[in-house]
């Protein structure tokens, strides 16, 4: 008598669930000992036994010569679950059928009378077990298009595992490449091959991270998600009542459907860099750079500073249909945010080639970084929307900031800056919108807000109200300098890392400040600079691009050493 059915008795997990307490031996309740498990039922006794009872009960029955056939815990608990279930209104009689609209559940006696479901449309009855066969049916479909949707899965997980293992490789022939040219270069430059290494690694590290991240968070999670639904909806199937898996089908369905109509998971994967040598000689051929690690197609030299500009020749001037709020240069064209909700277009010949986007509020500034065009479109919340070289929606992100003056927007080493001036906050976000972190900015007002790019995490915003101008390091959180030397500034912009040039209202002059202390270190005047709202402002190499917004032009000046 050492087994039952399948495995030995002393081998049978402890029957103890969630839902179920576990059976104890009926003799050993009679007796009033200490509650026995049972593991095993006798069907013509209609009793449980424990080890030692089962092993009684067998032989008592077995010297009258009589059989007693019993069965398993498992077995015990599927024929409990066959078991017919009574009607709610007819206690007599057990539930035989069921809609498949609505799902509801009742008797032969009941069917006679009850015509319609909760929402007027007839039943479409049938016998419970048919009912539960269409809807297996129904969750084996879902089932088979969550089997497609892992092995769908399974091959993003496969793609971006072989490309992080090439991000791993790539990275350690590149600092190769580095460390192979860069005793070969004057002595003068040993700072900078430095400077290239940790900015490198710092980068591809930030790539390597955001592929793990990815895999993590994004098909490890859908993985799981899926696997455990499956389980879920496996063992409700083999184990629950019929009457069970009717009343969950729908969420069981919903949550299957959910999985299964979910977008795919997609990394986007950064561009990797490349260093060639030139033939066979120690000439490393890159440009280096302050902002993004560096890039490639020059050879290595030190980057002079661009001198300070003496004074302002004007190219051209554009005359818009609407008022411009914000201007940036972008493939070589000059771009507009017009209070007409639109962003304009002007070619190399100055020539306005038309709406190149739409909005349905007014883009009120702009930004460019690599090679997407960033627009805060008014409104409460703000709107941030994303576009590619071809004016093409990329996606978008929502800001809450409850002002309505023309705000600021800069992007500095994948992270998007946009101030929240009612509760006076730069609000930190990544590329995809996940806000990161917000630092407190008491200088703020809720009024007009510029801001530009100076340096790796930094960055230089300008208040109209407080007139004052400000560079915040955003990595740290902390007020590097204030300038209160321009009265009611608007637009700002960078001009290489050494200056900063800061637009006033009212003002026909453009001040000059020293970009690692604030200071003001000339300005610059022309009298075709009109009198009004300087909202913004940009530099390209040597132009300098003024959106003037009561004027309804463009100005284009050329910067002169």
């Amino acid at each position: 008598m050492s087994e039952i059915c399948e495995v030995p008795l002393n081998k049978l997990p402890a029957y103890d669930t969630a839902k179920n307490k576990p059976k104890s031996c009926d003799l050993c309740r009679k007796k009033r000992k200490d509650n026995e498990q049972a593991f095993s039922y006798c069907p013509q006794c209609d009793a449980i036994f424990c080890l030692k009872h089962h092993e009684f009960h067998q032989e008592y029955h077995e010297e009258f010569g009589k059989v007693h056939p019993t069965i398993n815990k498992e077995q015990y608990e599927l024929l409990k679950s066959q078991q017919s279930r009574v009607c709610a209104d007819h206690t007599d009689k057990p539930v035989s059928m069921g809609c498949d609209k609505c799902l509801k559940m009742i008797c032969i006696e009941c069917a006679c009378k009850d015509k319609f479901c909760d929402d007027g449309e007839t039943h479409q009855m049938m016998t419970l077990n048919l009912l539960v066969e269409q809807l297996n049916d129904k969750i084996n479909k879902l089932k088979r298009g969550m089997i497609e949707k892992e092995e769908r899965l399974e091959q993003v997980f496969k793609f971006t595992s072989q490309t992080l293992a090439e991000y791993d490789q790539e990275t350690t022939e590149t600092l190769k490449k580095i460390h192979h040219t860069r005793d070969a270069q004057i002595k003068a430059l040993e700072s900078k091959y430095t400077q290239l290494e940790d900015e490198y690694t710092e980068g591809r590290l930030k790539a390597k991270t955001l592929i793990t991240d990815f895999l993590e968070d994004e098909i490890l999670k859908k993985w799981s998600q899926i696997r455990n639904t499956m389980r879920k909806t496996e063992s409700r199937a083999k184990h629950a009542h019929q009457c069970d898996i009717v009343s969950s089908y729908s969420d069981t369905k919903n949550d299957m459907q959910r999985l299964i109509d979910e977008i795919m998971p997609s990394v986007d994967v950064p561009s990797v860099s490349t260093v060639r040598e030139k033939g066979g000689s120690c000439e490393l051929m890159l440009e280096v750079v302050s902002t993004d690690g560096f890039l490639m197609g020059k050879q290595l030299k030190l980057r002079p500073s661009k001198p300070l500009p003496k004074s302002l020749k004007l190219l051209h001037t554009v005359s818009l249909p609407s008022y411009p709020y914000s201007t940036r240069v972008w493939n070589s064209q000059i771009l507009t945010g017009m209070y007409n909700k639109a962003v304009v277009a002007i070619d190399n010949n100055y020539q306005v080639k038309g709406s190149l986007i739409a909005f349905n509020n007014i883009p009120k500034t702009m930004e460019v970084y690599k090679d997407r065009l960033y627009t805060a479109v008014y409104g409460n919340p703000w709107t941030i929307y994303v576009h590619n070289q071809q004016g093409k929606q990329v996606t978008f992100l929502t800001h809450n900031d409850s002002c309505s003056y023309a705000t600021g927007l800069a992007i500095t080493c994948d992270k998007i800056v946009a101030p929240d001036r009612k509760n006076k906050l730069l609000i930190i976000y990544s590329l995809t919108g996940k806000k990161l972190k917000d630092i407190s900015c008491p200088q703020l007002s809720q009024h007009w807000v510029s801001l530009c790019v100076s340096g790796p995490e930094k960055v230089v915003v300008s208040d109209y109200r407080s007139s004052q101008v400000f560079l915040i390091d955003i990595s740290q959180g902390q007020l590097l300098w204030t300038c209160k030397d321009v009265f009611h500034p608007l637009g700002v912009a960078c001009y290489g890392e050494k200056y900063v040039f800061v637009a006033a209202s009212n003002s026909r002059t453009v001040t000059i400040l020293d970009s690692s202390t604030g200071e003001v270190v000339s300005e610059l005047k022309d009298s075709a600079i009109e009198r009004g709202l300087l909202f913004d402002m940009d530099i390209s190499e040597d132009r300098l691009i003024v959106a003037n917004f009561h004027a309804n032009k463009i100005t284009v000046f050329q910067l002169k050493p």
